[in-house]
């Protein structure tokens, strides 16, 4: 069973995948400027094209131990309700296109969690989907 291809991008040494089609470009690491107030995984904010884009650290938003390499780590720039989002990842492995679908429940490890939308056999490898509006949303319910 084939399924929609996905951006694969790691944080803290594991494959985690975002879905293509909510993807809108990949821009290398910049400094984002802080935003007073702002919870944890929110890191501030870039200039994206004339707009501010709020920078989240994936790894963060994922429970687990954020890392940065200026030079190596990436900034996804997501579809979000009306508007963009970047995710910082440690690094992109590229676009792939997944070959099987893995049942969750057939996962185990540390990655079973909410924000896991689900598994997929990538070139050999298990990639991690992620389910990006329950991530954002519970972002979002922290800002509030």
């Amino acid at each position: 069973m084939s399924a929609a291809p996905v951006l694969v991008v790691e944080v803290d040494g594991e494959r985690f995948g975002i879905l293509a089609d909510r993807v809108q470009t990949v821009v290398g690491y910049q400094e984002p400027v802080p935003i007073p107030g702002r919870p944890k995984p929110l890191l501030g904010a870039l200039n994206h094209h004339g707009e501010l884009l709020p920078v989240a650290h994936l790894a963060s938003l994922l429970g687990l131990k954020p890392r940065l390499d200026p030079l190596r780590s990436v900034v996804a720039v997501v579809d979000w309700e009306d508007g963009l989002v970047g995710l910082l990842a440690e690094r992109a492995h590229g676009l792939l296109t997944p070959l099987t679908r893995v049942r969750v429940s057939q996962v185990l490890g540390r990655w079973d969690g909410p924000f896991l939308d689900q598994t997929l056999e990538v070139e050999g490898s298990r990639v991690h989907v992620l389910d990006l509006d329950a991530m954002l949303g519970a972002l979002a319910e922290r800002i509030r």
